[in-house]
């Protein structure tokens, strides 16, 4: 059943991004999420306050280094920038390598490569306790990146306030992922 639903979800993104790419939307239009299955979350669209930003590299699962195209209020100069996604933890990659942690980070490098073009948004709080970046990511097709990493077992919810606005969703998807034993759930203890 879970198998079915994921399956009906992933056509009808599929069917969403084809009918934004070639309906030749501008982003600058409001943005629409794709509809999903009843009872299945909905992945928030590229929110229209959202920025463009150019990927430099990929540190682990859950960070990543990119440059802003225009500087903004929330990234304000053209220098590389220390991103970490909001809303999810990843398994670590250093100093030591825990279970999963390999397998996140290629799939974060596969989402968001190097050279590629990424929408962030803020929540409430713009950086943490390190200095990096607080941002939600998607890609130009408007897949929410950190949704897809936690829905495909890639990583877990990990949520401070204030930065809660997509909460509810990651830990619905997370609550998917665990009991389909999708990714880390199903390798690692």
């Amino acid at each position: 059943m879970v198998r079915r639903v994921l399956i009906g979800t992933l056509v009808l993104v599929l069917a969403g991004m084809a009918l934004w790419w070639f309906g030749g939307r501008d982003h600058d239009e409001a943005e629409v999420a794709v509809a999903t299955p009843a009872g299945a979350p909905t992945m928030p669209a590229i929110p229209a306050d959202a920025f463009e930003m150019t990927v430099e590299s990929v540190h682990d699962g859950d960070t990543l280094r990119a440059r802003v195209a225009t500087p903004n209020a929330v990234v304000g100069d053209l220098e590389s920038t220390r991103v970490r996604l909001l809303g999810i933890d990843t398994p670590e990659i250093s100093p030591a390598l825990d279970c999963w942690g390999s397998e996140a980070t290629a799939k974060l490098a596969a989402l968001v490569p190097a050279g590629s073009t990424i929408w962030v948004a803020p929540d409430a709080e713009v950086h943490d306790q390190y200095g990096r970046t607080l941002l939600y990511v998607w890609t130009p097709d408007g897949r929410f990146v950190n949704g897809e990493l936690v829905a495909q077992g890639d990583a877990r919810v990990e949520v401070y306030s204030p930065n809660r606005s997509q909460e509810a969703l990651l830990r619905s998807l997370e609550t998917t992922a665990v009991a389909s034993g999708a990714g880390r759930w199903g390798a690692c203890d």
